[in-house]
């Protein structure tokens, strides 16, 4: 059941809110007649203000209404009473061709008009007796007002939707999930609400192209996928409706835009709960050609990192068996790729082994800034023990760079608290011998190791 209060204190026009407190103040105590008149008030003056919202934003069919009621109101009084009278009784078509409300929403307002009338004129009734309409009525009157109508901005159907994806396409695009919510859903009324979260879906999980818009599908489809994780985390029931109507278009498409789907939204759960089993098959056929494959033959390379760093989730491990043994199998360029592309605490297991497999100097700084540095947030004392030993032995860890970047791996280290400082002395007591390095490094954490000063000039592993 409706929480009555809640709606209440919820109308978008502070003008009509206290119309609409003063109805539900009748309702609560026993006045319905009162009640049902106070709520067609309400709604007249709510919608007539929306109207004249819209007539402002360039909507030309709000033009004649606004038009007769500022008529009525630089009228006489015997004049202006007949021309609201026409107003009100063609304002619910007016509604709802303006997209304010839909027919549903039109049929149960006007049964709310309905009932006004007869509280309102007893002569309507035969025999001249009063309407006494009941409770339960003046409470559904005045939810569907709320629902329908009071509780949402000046909001319409297609310009809410035309706005988004405009919204979503613009060179000045930001992802910010607090606006997203804040414009494109918590103030949509509920039937446009479910367009946009399809409309989202739709592009993200297909990728289509939308010529009108000066946007690549690629890049448009991630952030509209921006925009299906930020309206999945308000309704996540919409969300998983809207992305399993599209399964079946998903099921045909080719096998690249299926793949760029599955590495842009495995991780958001109305994404893979709603992928059937065959589907999965077909995704792990292509992640095992992937690991046998250097050339990026059906994806890019960032495409790649995208979907094999779902390996990261344990559902997702299970789902597609392919993922752990070809993202082990990995050259440590490539694991490095994935890792950045979506940090997180799985990958930290794997940092050691990648410091001791690089090669050259420049592959040492590519893991380092790219791997090691963004997952650091996540290491336990013992993964920085196993890291550090990795990268002292290793001498293709030793290029120009990478001393200032241990010390900001130290800065990065910091939730580890002061036992992290025994792990870093210890290090530090390896690279005695090698001044400069030790002299950047000691410097930059201001720690030093439990040794004489250190002489000589080499390089660590050397």
């Amino acid at each position: 059941m409706l929480d009555l209060d809640d709606r209440v204190n919820r109308v978008h026009n502070p003008d009509v809110r206290p119309l609409v407190q003063e109805a539900h103040r009748c309702y609560s105590s026993g006045s319905a007649r009162g009640a049902i008149v106070l709520t067609w008030t309400a709604v007249c003056a709510d919608l007539i203000a929306k109207a004249q919202t819209l007539k402002e934003d360039g909507e030309t069919a709000a033009t004649a209404l606004v038009a007769d009621v500022e008529k009525a109101q630089q009228s006489k009084e015997e004049d202006a009473i007949p021309i609201m009278l026409g107003i009100e009784r063609t304002l619910l078509d007016m509604a709802e061709t303006l997209e304010l409300i839909d027919h549903t929403q039109k049929k149960q307002l006007e049964r709310l008009r309905d009932d006004r009338n007869m509280c309102a004129h007893p002569s309507l009734r035969p025999l001249g007796e009063l309407y006494e309409p009941s409770m339960e009525y003046a409470r559904a009157h005045l939810a569907v007002a709320l629902e329908a109508v009071l509780i949402h901005p000046p909001s319409q159907g297609r310009k809410v939707i035309s706005s988004f994806t405009v919204h979503v396409a613009d060179p000045a695009y930001s992802r910010d999930t607090t606006y997203l919510a804040y414009a494109f859903f918590d103030r949509v009324r509920p039937s446009a609400r479910e367009k946009v979260v399809e409309v989202a879906a739709k592009f993200a999980v297909l990728a289509i192209d939308a010529p009108e818009l000066d946007i690549t599908p690629e890049l448009f489809a991630d952030r509209m996928a921006d925009c299906l994780r930020c309206f999945a985390e308000r309704d996540a029931a919409l969300a998983k409706a809207a992305v399993r109507k599209l399964m079946t278009r998903l099921e045909k498409a080719p096998p690249a835009v299926q793949m760029r789907a599955l590495g842009r939204l495995g991780d958001l759960p109305a994404f893979w709960s709603s992928v059937a089993a065959p589907v999965r098959a077909l995704f792990n056929t292509h992640i095992e050609a992937m690991g046998d494959d250097p050339a990026p033959a059906l994806l890019s390379s960032p495409d790649r990192a995208r979907v094999l760093a779902l390996v990261r989730y344990p559902e997702i491990r299970e789902g597609l068996p392919a993922l752990a043994p070809t993202f082990r199998e990995l050259s440590t360029s490539r694991m490095t790729r994935v890792i950045a592309s979506s940090p997180d605490p799985y990958f930290v297991q794997f940092l050691p082994g990648l410091l001791k497999g690089v090669g050259s100097y420049d592959a040492g700084q590519f893991a380092a800034v790219n791997a090691v540095l963004p997952c650091a947030e996540f290491f336990t004392l013992d993964t920085l023990q196993a890291v550090l030993s990795a990268w002292e032995k290793n001498s293709q860890c030793w290029g120009r760079a990478m001393p200032s970047l241990l010390v900001e791996l130290y800065r990065l280290t910091a939730h580890l608290g002061p036992e992290r400082d025994a792990v870093w002395r210890a290090f530090l007591t390896e690279l005695v011998p090698f001044a400069e390095i030790y002299q950047t490094i000691s410097s930059g954490t201001g720690l030093t190791a439990n040794t004489d000063k250190p002489a000589g000039e080499q390089t660590p592993a050397e």
